[in-house]
């Protein structure tokens, strides 16, 4: 059986099946996708997110702090360790209120009646809150390219904040 194994694989370019297992498996991926899997399973369990919500998440936040160290260097502002600390302080609130949304909305998940209801109001909460929270950071963003761009993009933010606005009315 080894011997129409290497037969195989050495057909493929491989030189025994050794080699053709260590191509499956790269120990440094290996190496870094367990430790991201346990992180993504943590922030599932904790925040109640999605790995693309999170990244989605992830990436606003970044661009909104790369986009505001540029646009504050444009203003010829200096950047002073308040403004890092205004913008942590807001990520740990925004985190802080997700996870305890989202420990509600598990904690009513299972029962009948009033806890049933409590789960769904704290699970409508939960993906209200991370929309809302998006959306703050992605007009940051915009206002922060319209300081770097010197365009202003007042009308994209008006148009985002107005359907945001038209979308919470049709709800009602």
């Amino acid at each position: 059986m080894k011997t129409f194994l290497n037969y195989l694989v050495t057909n493929f370019g491989f030189t025994c099946v050794g080699d053709f297992q260590t191509s499956l498996v790269h120990k440094n991926l290996v190496l870094g996708l367990v430790p991201l899997a346990g992180l993504s399973s943590i922030i599932e369990t904790s925040f109640g997110l999605q790995g693309l919500t999170v990244l989605a998440f992830l990436i606003l936040v970044i661009l909104e702090l790369l986009t505001g160290l540029i646009a504050s260097r444009v203003r010829q502002e200096p950047i002073i360790s308040k403004k890092f600390g205004r913008f942590g302080l807001k990520l740990l609130v925004w985190l802080t209120l997700i996870f305890v949304i989202n420990t509600l909305k598990n904690e009513y998940h299972d029962g009948d009646g009033f806890s049933s209801l409590a789960s769904e109001l704290f699970t409508w909460l939960h993906g209200t809150l991370f929309i809302y929270i998006n959306l703050e950071y992605l007009i940051s963003v915009l206002e922060n390219l319209g300081v770097i761009t010197g365009k202003s993009n007042k009308g994209l933010i008006s148009l985002i904040k107005g359907r945001f606005k038209a979308k919470s009315r049709d709800e009602e």
